[in-house]
């Protein structure tokens, strides 16, 4: 009695069928995966966006501050930022998990929620320079060399929309705010409300702009629990983590958490997910968002459009 079966080339000749279809279609399910993350990247910055308008519905029109310290008295280093002071709005941190960062809600424990989860800063605001110890010759960007290989060797200024309550000098974690309260922007001063940025995929929950650095899109040095990544080496804008392989900026750190600060190669490559005035969402090109710009009406020069909230 003759058994039929599979000849060992038959089974050789399926199994390379089932690999050259694996060989093609595990790169698109990974890019699926890829944009599911940056869909949910987007829908967080559209939520936090909507609570940051519903806060505004509350406090005459402005934004929140940036940050808020405890009363200068009190000597103590506690800092609420924005995420904190809207949590009343989001009503959830779990909006502020960004899963194209390195945070996990695997790892959402009790070291990194709360707020000492928003100081990390998987989603920064812009401050004003009017409640920070700068000036606008130094929120300025093409002054590196990195900074004028984008800009063509030109200087652009740039400024944000978030003040500071209770900011000074006299506390260490306050260094770099003006003293006491700088109220926020008004949403009706905002003359480009679909242009501006009013929330952004960033490394810490302020983009460092207080800290007042000439070119400040570049590094800072920073205590390596300050920010996102856990490096010394600090992004001091918003980051273009939506990448292909979702992870830092290309080009600019390997974000090493010993030694001094890694000098950028180059000016972010990838997408950044950012929030606008108005409310809308969505996700761009790092290099189309920080340089798109637009001539300045009130002093002889050129901004970036999405951080100058005045307009031309």
């Amino acid at each position: 009695m003759k058994r039929k079966a599979f000849t060992l080339i038959e089974l050789l000749v399926v199994i390379a069928i089932i690999a050259i279809l694996a060989a093609i279609l595990f790169p698109v399910f990974a890019q699926a995966k890829r944009a599911a993350k940056g869909s949910v990247a987007i829908s967080g910055a559209k939520q936090m966006g909507l609570a940051q308008l519903m806060y505004t519905n509350d406090y005459d029109d402005q934004f929140s501050p940036v940050v808020e310290y405890l009363p200068p008295s009190s000597n103590d280093w506690a800092a609420f930022p924005w995420e904190y002071l809207q949590q009343p709005y989001m009503k959830s941190w779990g909006i502020l998990l960004d899963p194209t960062g390195p945070i996990s809600a695997a790892n959402a424990t009790a070291d990194n929620t709360g707020d000492a989860f928003a100081i990390y800063g998987l989603w920064g605001m812009p401050p004003e320079q009017a409640a920070t110890n700068g000036n606008y010759s130094q929120y300025t960007f093409g002054t590196s060399a990195t900074g004028k290989a984008m800009t063509g060797g030109k200087v652009w200024s740039y400024d944000g929309i978030g003040g500071v309550a209770n900011g000074g000098y006299d506390i260490w974690c306050r260094f770099g705010y003006n003293m006491g309260n700088v109220p926020s922007m008004a949403t009706t001063a905002v003359a480009n409300p679909s242009d501006q940025v009013m929330i952004a995929q960033a490394a810490t929950w302020d983009f460092m702009w207080q800290q007042s650095n000439a070119d400040s899109f570049s590094l800072y040095f920073s205590s390596a629990p300050s920010n996102t990544y856990g490096s010394v080496a600090t992004d001091c804008a918003p980051v273009a983590r939506m990448l292909n392989s979702m992870g830092p900026d290309v080009g600019t750190t390997p974000y090493s958490t010993g030694g001094g600060i890694v000098p950028a190669t180059q000016e972010p490559t990838g997408r950044t997910c950012y929030a606008a005035t108005d409310g809308h969402a969505k996700s761009v090109p790092w290099r189309q968002l920080m340089g798109t710009t637009i001539p300045i009406g009130s002093r002889t020069g050129t901004a970036i459009k999405a951080f100058w909230p005045a307009g031309n």
